[in-house]
């Protein structure tokens, strides 16, 4: 018997023409996935749904969640999120893209109080919808 062999869609958007999905690009590429990377930035249009991709990822960038105003293509993404959420797609927003999530969903993003920086990486543990931690659910 064949055996067909589903490949997933990653949409992922970068912010800067020369950002590349590192780590996270490498991890997805190696479970099998495929990568729609998109950049709004330099005026790539984000796709009006999500029925050929399978989970978004958004990358950070210099830019805030907040610039809204001055970059047009930030606005264009915040209007754009609530399209993944009511699609359920899975979602991870890594910078940017957690703030942007952040702004969509009501929170205020702003600096700490205390001027405390968030700059790095830190272990993300699993949900329990996630029973195998070393397994990738996209």
């Amino acid at each position: 018997m064949s055996q067909s062999i589903v490949v997933k869609k990653i949409l992922v958007i970068t912010h800067q023409a020369s950002s590349e999905t590192g780590l996270v690009g490498q991890i997805l590429q190696a479970e099998g996935c495929w990568l729609d990377i998109r950049c709004p930035a330099t005026g790539v249009s984000l796709p009006d749904h999500l029925d050929a991709h399978d989970g978004v990822v958004i990358f950070g960038g210099p830019m805030s969640a907040n610039d809204d105003t001055t970059l047009p293509f930030i606005r264009d993404e915040l209007n754009w999120i609530p399209l993944v959420l009511e699609a359920q797609k899975p979602f991870l927003g890594i910078c940017l893209g957690a703030q942007m999530l952040a702004r969509v969903l009501g929170a205020k993003v702003a600096p700490h109080p205390d001027d405390w920086r968030e700059i790095g990486y830190a272990t993300i543990q699993p949900t329990p919808h996630q029973a195998n931690p070393n397994q990738v659910n996209i």
